[in-house]
């Protein structure tokens, strides 16, 4: 008889299985963009979610519009479609660039800054520039959209951040 009431006493006793609620923590001369609540639940941002968010973050700070911001992003990896977007545009650019070179030309594409910019369009904010720092690279077949990209090394990973000024 106990061992049919252990699991339901272990269920009982377990904490709730929360889903990824992904917020933007306010700072004073910018934010940070978190996938959720909990730094140790392994969450992701698409694209709608990523748009929506910012658009209402810059919606509640349209007075601040004067002063220079920065929204840090964190890891590409914790947004799918930013990091396959990385990886895609790596494929097309000539395979002699170096590490660095690729990165630069992946990560200031302006296919990429146009989809970053989308939820800036009716703000008092425009997306100035991106900052990216400690780049990973992986097997572009392991990364890319393709699962048949080859074993060429892409960049697919990197610690972001949007630096905004105000719209003139």
């Amino acid at each position: 008889m106990t061992w049919r009431i252990l699991p339901l006493v272990f269920l009982a006793l377990s904490p709730p299985v929360l889903a990824c609620t992904p917020w933007i923590e306010d700072h004073n001369s910018g934010a940070i963009l978190r996938p959720h609540t909990d730094a140790f639940t392994a969450c992701t941002i698409d694209e709608v979610t990523y748009q929506r968010l910012v658009a209402d973050w810059l919606s509640a700070h349209a007075s601040d519009a004067e002063q220079p911001m920065t929204l840090g992003l964190g890891r590409a990896v914790n947004y799918p479609w930013l990091s396959q977007h990385m990886a895609d545009t790596a494929l097309a650019k000539p395979t002699h660039l170096s590490g660095s070179q690729m990165a630069a030309q992946v990560l200031l594409d302006p296919a990429l800054l146009h989809r970053l910019a989308v939820p800036f369009a009716n703000s008092p904010f425009a997306l100035a520039k991106l900052s990216y720092e400690k780049v990973l690279f992986g097997s572009a077949d392991r990364v890319a959209s393709s699962p048949h990209a080859g074993a060429r090394k892409v960049p697919f990973d990197a610690q972001l951040w949007l630096h905004l000024q105000a719209r003139h």
